[in-house]
């Protein structure tokens, strides 16, 4: 937020220090305004169970829906994906936003994104709290914007490190509850392609 004076004594103090004074002050205004990074776990594997939240479910009189555990190998290059490769429709986005916890409010992040799958809109946010050196947990909720049946409602995760990955692992490998292996970022990098080609 700017503040403006109308002392005119004020104005040309700052008109005179427009040289130095402005570059000063505008370098100083882009450092506060530099968005908050997103969180990274440790480079390794990581174990991360995904439940939907029990009581939200017997409020709607909806059944139990068991866990699902995935294991995930990523490093500092993969993490940006592979952090959010628990969540559906985080592709194409256009705005992601990170925001600091004070330790007052419990600490962890608030994350917000924008994404789009066909066109579709997907907003998610997410909270996160951890070390996320050896364990982390929190909550999202997912809503499409054009099909509200794939809304998520508010899904609750946790993960653990288990330690470096496989020797056969590569960063962006995921193991499904299956047992079949994906590799997110090249997933991630072809469903992106694709959607730009498509508009």
């Amino acid at each position: 937020m700017q503040f403006f004076r109308s002392c005119a004594a004020v104005c040309v103090v700052l008109m005179a220090f427009q040289a130095g004074g402005a570059h000063a002050a505008s370098a100083a205004q882009k450092k506060a305004q530099a968005p908050e990074p997103l969180p990274v776990r440790q480079p390794g594997l990581w174990e991360v169970t995904v439940r939907s939240d029990d009581l939200q479910l017997r409020r709607r009189g909806q059944a139990k829906a068991q866990p699902q555990t995935v294991r995930m190998c990523t490093d500092a290059e993969a993490e940006p994906v592979m952090l959010f490769a628990i969540v559906p429709g985080q592709e194409n986005c256009r705005q992601v936003t990170t925001n600091r916890r004070s330790a007052e409010a419990g600490g962890g992040w608030d994350i917000h994104s924008v994404c789009f799958v066909h066109d579709n809109q997907v907003e998610m946010r997410m909270q996160l709290t951890g070390d996320l050196r050896t364990a982390y947990q929190g909550s999202f909720n997912v809503t499409f914007r054009d099909t509200p049946m794939n809304n998520t409602g508010r899904m609750l995760f946790e993960g653990h490190r288990l330690g470096a990955c496989l020797a056969q692992q590569r960063a962006g490998d995921m193991v499904l509850p299956n047992g079949i292996t994906v590799n997110v970022v090249d997933d991630r990098r072809h469903a992106e392609a694709h959607g730009e080609h498509g508009h």
